[in-house]
């Protein structure tokens, strides 16, 4: 079976792979939806401590003052909406699954009403929900793991994966299905055994927000399921990189 570690490590048959999240993070930062929220409460930071920007070199060194200075923690909540992100997510996966409604928040509980009333009218019948991939490489043994959001039948019978995103749409959701839709392995959530990874016919971003939500279809060919791959061979080599002295 597939296991998860609490850092999104993937492992099977004994081998452990790297989480897609990771592997596509090391592309830059352009691709993160608060990268330049980031910035803002390092600057914030900056300002705020000007004082005591000399003795925080003194005792911590220039990175450390700069690690401590780029702490999201101290300056503000993240605008990326990441707790409410989570909820949402499992109370899809709960209702996707017909489990009993838990205590929810006003905004979770509206975000939850946009996904049910989209469900129902879609026509979309559900194969599988929060399952676990694996890809396990060529002969260089590069694979990956993850866990993508939903597989369903449309209404015309297809087979689509869809990765739900309550925060802002970027480029890296679309390497990011590609990445799941190459998997060669699936496990579904809760289960002991693994199945091969159906060939999905679509691939749709869920985009939930306050407002509603949203169909995006995504095209995944060649130039995105490379583009991936030459993330797995950046990732690789940074880690190569790692403890080196130039």
């Amino acid at each position: 079976m597939i296991t998860r570690s609490a850092d999104h490590r993937y492992t099977f048959e004994g081998i452990t792979y790297p989480g897609v999240s990771d592997i596509i993070e090391c592309i830059g930062a352009s691709f993160s939806a608060a990268s330049g929220w980031g910035g803002k409460m390092a600057s914030t930071a900056a300002v705020r401590l000007v004082n005591e920007l000399p003795k925080m070199i003194e005792e911590l060194g220039e990175v450390g003052a700069q690690r401590a200075l780029n702490s999201r923690t101290n300056w503000g909540p993240d605008p990326s909406g990441s707790e409410l992100g989570s909820a949402v997510h499992g109370l899809v996966e709960d209702y996707l699954m017909g489990k009993p409604e838990r205590s929810i928040t006003p905004k979770e509980g509206k975000r939850l009403r946009y996904f049910q009333d989209w469900w129902t009218a879609s026509g979309w019948k559900l194969r599988l929900s929060e399952g676990m991939v694996v890809n396990k490489g060529g002969d260089d043994g590069r694979g990956w793991g993850g866990t993508f959001d939903l597989l369903a039948y449309d209404q015309d019978g297809r087979t689509v994966l869809a990765d739900l995103n309550t925060g802002s749409v970027h480029s890296k959701a679309v390497i990011q299905v590609a990445a799941y839709g190459m998997a060669n392995i699936v496990q579904p959530a809760g289960a002991t055994q693994t199945y091969p990874m159906p060939n999905p016919d679509r691939y749709v971003i869920l985009h939930l927000t306050e407002d509603g939500l949203r169909e995006v279809e995504v095209s995944v060919g060649t130039p995105e399921r490379m583009a991936f791959l030459s993330a797995l061979d950046i990732y690789h080599w940074q880690q190569s990189m790692k403890g080196k002295k130039l």
